[in-house]
């Protein structure tokens, strides 16, 4: 039983040592100040709604990693929207100090850890959430394409499930021999 508490106790600590680790001191320390200057009271924030985890929760499960990095890259723009806009609001000079510092770790953090098309392909969704499903025009255009976009919806899934059957056949080859 003392093993397994020491166990545990162990892999506690590990995790927090990851965590601490992979938040540079300085970041962790602006993101602290930020924290204590934005946040006096914790525990109204505390009502099972989060506004990142929810999606990072099912990042690593439900989605391909070209699919994860576009979705992280997302969320490290979300952040930077969200800190652009405090920092624009705040009129504490350290406090827009410490918001232009982690929007600056974040940017690095984006570009070196997510490249890639995921700018385009971000470019592409807003265009697309944008457009206005209550304008006739766009009503009639969009049920003009439909037949096309279909089709290449359809072609799109056999290729993948093609893809799919591939991988598991070379799997089932592999552990034969």
């Amino acid at each position: 039983m003392m093993a397994l508490y020491w166990g545990v106790c162990l892999m506690a600590l590990g995790w927090m040592t990851y965590a601490k680790a992979s938040v540079p001191e300085n970041l962790d320390k602006s993101i602290d100040g930020l924290k204590a200057y934005y946040i006096p009271d914790e525990h109204k924030l505390h009502n099972a709604h989060p506004v990142f985890l929810h999606v990072l929760k099912d990042l690593k499960v439900n989605l391909e990693e070209s699919e994860q990095n576009l979705l992280m890259s997302i969320i490290m723009d979300t952040y930077s929207r969200i800190f652009t806009r405090m920092q624009n609001e705040s009129k504490d000079e350290a406090t827009k100090d410490r918001l232009a510092y982690v929007q600056d770790h974040l940017k690095k953090l984006q570009e070196n850890y997510f490249p890639g098309k995921s700018a385009d392909l971000k470019t592409y969704a807003e265009n697309l959430w944008a457009i206005k499903e209550n304008d006739p025009i766009i009503q009639r255009k969009a049920l003009f394409e439909l037949k096309r976009v279909y089709r290449e919806a359809t072609q799109m899934k056999n290729l993948k499930n093609k893809d799919r059957r591939r991988r598991q056949a070379k799997s089932i080859r592999r552990q034969k021999s």
